[in-house]
């Protein structure tokens, strides 16, 4: 549990930042849609995990597999959803940095899991 709240705090940690970063140098114009691509990233994957988390997938093999089937559906969806939305709605669009906040999340989730190994490595006394 402890695994998936670090890896989703370090997606959405990753899209905040880079959305601070070019804020500070291209102005909000850019910094918004870098920050709608990054909630892109996260917000699917939070439903994943909670499909996955759930009491209910957890009592059976069957039962996580259904529930992986299920969250990774919607994951799908909710991410053609919200990309939908973005690309409807957001004047002036920039898509390069819509794409750009949407790829620093999904770059933090391997990042996440090498340091979130590396803290399991030290607790159990470098094994």
């Amino acid at each position: 549990m402890r695994t998936v709240r670090n890896i989703l705090l370090a997606q959405l940690a990753a899209g905040v930042l880079l959305a601070a970063i070019v804020w500070i140098w291209l102005g909000s114009g850019r910094a918004v849609p870098t920050l709608l691509g990054g909630l892109v990233g996260v917000v699917p994957n939070a439903f994943l995990a909670a499909r996955l988390m759930s009491p209910r997938a957890g009592s059976s093999a069957k039962g996580l597999l259904r529930a992986g089937w299920i969250g990774e559906a919607g994951k799908l969806a909710i991410s053609a959803v919200m990309f939908a939305v973005v690309f409807a709605t957001l004047k002036p669009l920039h898509p390069e940095f819509v794409f750009a906040g949407f790829i620093a999340t999904l770059v933090a989730l391997p990042v996440a899991l090498l340091f979130d190994r590396g803290e399991r490595n030290d607790a159990q006394g470098g094994r």
